[in-house]
């Protein structure tokens, strides 16, 4: 049995001929959301009919579901992929699971908490961080902030610049 990768969330629907406005969570969205892609939106395997950029977002139109009736149903719901359509990642590239999860230290080795999400701001990645305290801090991803990330050892280096963590 595969494993599900969530590429993005269905955020609205866009006009009435059945598009989804979607918040890509993928590097790759010209390729998932390509012309016949297979995807799934909750337990429904659906096959992509059309799809555009749209200011800092996708637009999608699913094969048969060419009415906004068709579709409203998606609204607020997250899109995967199965696992074994994932693409070839070049070194020092990471998929969004691997990250979650993952204890974060500071340069001199202290803990600071652990990833608990990521999403995509219109310059980059921002990372959850749950510290130990229980409290939640921001962090970019950004090489000033981001030092190291090792996958074998479930461990992310940051260096945090003033400001980002203030409690």
């Amino acid at each position: 049995m595969s494993h599900l990768l969530r590429i993005g969330r269905v955020l609205n629907t866009h006009g009435i001929a059945g598009e989804l406005k979607i918040d890509a969570v993928t590097d790759f969205p010209s390729q998932r959301f390509a012309k016949k892609t297979e995807l799934m939106i909750g337990r429904e395997k659906l096959i992509v009919k059309s799809s555009r950029p749209f200011k800092n977002f996708w637009l999608l139109q699913l094969l048969d579901h060419e009415n906004i009736n068709l579709v409203e149903k998606y609204k607020g719901q997250d899109i995967f992929i199965e696992d074994d359509q994932q693409l070839e990642l070049a070194e020092g590239e990471y998929l969004v699971s691997q990250i979650i999860g993952l204890q974060v230290i500071d340069e001199q080795g202290n803990t600071i908490g652990q990833v608990t999400d990521s999403f995509h701001t219109g310059a980059n990645d921002v990372w959850t961080i749950k510290k130990v305290t229980g409290k939640e801090i921001l962090i970019p991803y950004i090489d000033e902030v981001v030092k190291k990330v090792d996958l074998k050892q479930a461990v992310i280096t940051v260096s945090l610049l003033e400001g980002l963590d203030e409690n």
